[in-house]
């Protein structure tokens, strides 16, 4: 029973390793880890080489980083759920002005992961990058998803990814008017949690009803006129339509499936 109960808390410290490292901070030295994943040192250490040889981190001379097995990880995941590629030549379809991005980002137990993007042709560097990982209820793609939840679930989620990513809470009043409202409107219009920046958003949806993630156009604050805003809420409601229905209507076709 002792051995069981060390073996899962030595599992435990390595999910703790692993989640030390985030998009800002690609490589840590042990000191850092350790400071991070709050674990002595030497555990840090000892960690940190069994992951290596386990391909999940990497030795980068100056640190550690995140290891090829972990993309390969993620890829499933990615293919599992089909939402990439049921995205293909629509996502594209929605950029119009020059500094607009499409994003696609998969709704995951109250984060959202930007899966899929796509910048206008004057390659102004885009925002969000693939594999991004924020708070669902400061995106207008997690907004979308959340919207479709009930609330008490979407408050734990919340509760959790403030309490992992060390973000203030938000107003949760507030938070469930906005949310009604997108429910209500099918689509949102959304402040981005980066600074002068906003975003209009709809979810998708998977065979089984759920919402599973959203599609997002976005860009500068000061670009979404009333008039722009109502042209894209036709393209981003559209494209969302488009990408569920792929999903719904041929699952197998866009969604990976066990063997």
């Amino acid at each position: 029973m002792d051995e069981t109960r060390g073996g899962v808390a030595s599992v435990v410290k390595a999910c703790k390793v692993l989640r030390a490292f985030s998009p800002t901070v690609g490589v840590l030295s042990v000191r850092q880890v350790s400071a991070r994943a709050d674990i002595p040192r030497s555990t840090a250490h000892e960690l940190c080489r069994t992951l290596v040889a386990e391909g999940m981190l990497e030795d980068s001379g100056n640190g550690y980083q995140l290891g090829p097995l972990l993309l390969e990880l993620a890829g499933q995941i990615i293919e599992r759920t089909g939402l990439v590629r049921a995205t293909e030549g629509i996502l594209d379809r929605l950029v119009r002005a020059p500094e607009q991005e499409a994003h696609l980002g998969q709704l995951t137990q109250g984060w959202v992961v930007y899966l899929d993007g796509n910048a206008s042709t004057c390659k102004v560097p885009m925002h969000n990058r693939v594999g991004q990982r924020a708070p669902a209820h400061l995106t207008g793609c997690g907004k979308a998803a959340l919207s479709w939840l009930p609330f008490d679930k979407v408050v734990a989620h919340v509760e959790k990814c403030c309490a992992e990513s060390s973000t203030p809470p938000p107003d949760l009043d507030e938070l469930e008017a906005e949310l009604v409202r997108a429910r209500h409107d099918g689509f949102l219009v959304s402040k981005s949690f980066q600074k002068d920046r906003m975003s209009v958003a709809a979810a998708i949806f998977d065979a089984s009803g759920h919402a599973v993630g959203g599609v997002s156009l976005a860009g500068p604050a000061t670009m979404f006129t009333t008039a722009v805003v109502a042209s894209v809420r036709a393209s981003v409601t559209n494209a969302a339509g488009l990408i569920s229905a792929r999903l719904i209507n041929e699952p197998a076709r866009w969604a990976s499936t066990p063997r």
